[in-house]
C-alpha cells in the first residue's frame, strides 16, 4: 500500500515537474492549440458569450505571443494554431450567416405567399360581386 502511495507521489511529482519545465512560448503554443481543438470540436454548441470569451481568450493569447521569443519550428506551431483557430471560428460564423440568410428567404416566402393568399381572394371576392351585381 505504501509503495503505491509512494509511486502516485512520484508521479505526480514528475508530471508538476515536466509541465513546471515548459517555457513561456510551449505554453502559449500548447494554449493556443487547446483552443482550436475546443473550437473545433465544440463550436456548433457556444453561446453568444461563451463565443466572447472564445474572442477574448484568442486575443490574450495572441498578446502572449508578442512577449515569446519563438523558434523557427515554435512559429510554424502558432501559425498553424492560428490558422486551424480562424478558420474554425469563420467556418461556424459563414455556417450561422448561411442559416440567417435561409431563415429570412423562407421568412420572406411565407410573406409572399400570404400576399399572393390576399390577391387570389380579392380576385375571388371580385369574380363573386360581378356574378351577383349580373343577376
Amino acid at each position: 500500500m505504501m509503495k503505491k502511495a509512494i509511486k502516485v507521489l512520484t508521479l505526480c511529482l514528475l508530471v508538476a515537474f515536466m509541465t513546471s519545465c515548459q517555457t513561456k512560448e510551449e505554453k502559449v503554443i500548447n494554449k493556443m492549440k487547446a483552443l482550436a481543438e475546443r473550437v473545433e470540436s465544440k463550436a456548433d454548441s457556444f453561446t453568444e458569450s461563451q463565443w466572447e470569451s472564445i474572442y477574448n481568450e484568442f486575443e490574450s493569447l495572441q498578446t502572449q505571443t508578442k512577449d515569446c521569443d519563438f523558434t523557427v519550428e515554435q512559429l510554424k506551431e502558432v501559425a498553424k494554431a492560428e490558422a486551424e483557430l480562424t478558420a474554425a471560428i469563420a467556418k461556424q460564423k459563414a455556417k450561422e450567416l448561411g442559416n440567417g440568410i435561409n431563415n429570412a428567404i423562407n421568412e420572406g416566402k411565407s410573406a409572399l405567399e400570404g400576399v399572393f393568399d390576399g390577391i387570389k381572394e380579392g380576385l375571388s371576392g371580385s369574380e363573386d360581386a360581378a356574378e351577383d351585381a349580373a343577376k
